[in-house]
């Protein structure tokens, strides 16, 4: 399940009450080995560089998104990715990812999920979230 963060949740009450332009022209996926609260903080994430990680960037756009039909049980909103999420292939081992997030283009946290089993990525992998696997929740 994802969790939008403080950040979302007020730019989309700024956006509905005041009038205020949300506008998110991209996002990046990025991995952590310890999630972010929702106020984005205390997060760690993989930790750029020789080790071959990089966020992902995975823009908005109904190329990239689909919705479901239906809510789920939880009377959520479920947005997945409608491609492949490709992160490039390890040099050295990465810490153990437990977490996902999505950023915009300045970098704000905008939702931060759980990944249903942490993922040990060793030198030579290429972690990948498949199409449909990355799951936003929104309700």
């Amino acid at each position: 399940m994802s969790n939008a963060t403080d950040f979302l949740e007020a730019a989309i009450g700024n956006a509905l009450f005041f009038a205020q332009p949300l506008v998110i022209t991209e996002c990046t996926v990025h991995l952590f080995s310890t999630a972010p609260n929702d106020a984005g903080l205390n997060g760690v994430e993989i930790p750029t560089g020789a080790n071959g990680y990089q966020p992902v960037r995975h823009d908005p756009g109904p190329e990239r998104w689909i919705k479901e039909t239906a809510q789920d049980a939880s009377d959520n909103t479920v947005f997945r990715n409608a491609i492949p999420v490709q992160f490039p292939t390890a040099v050295s081992a990465w810490p153990t990812v437990v977490a996902f997030g999505v950023k915009d283009q300045t970098g704000q946290l905008l939702f931060i999920a759980q990944l249903t089993s942490a993922k040990t990525v060793v030198a030579g992998d290429a972690p990948v979230f498949m199409a449909g696997e990355l799951e936003i929740a929104i309700g």
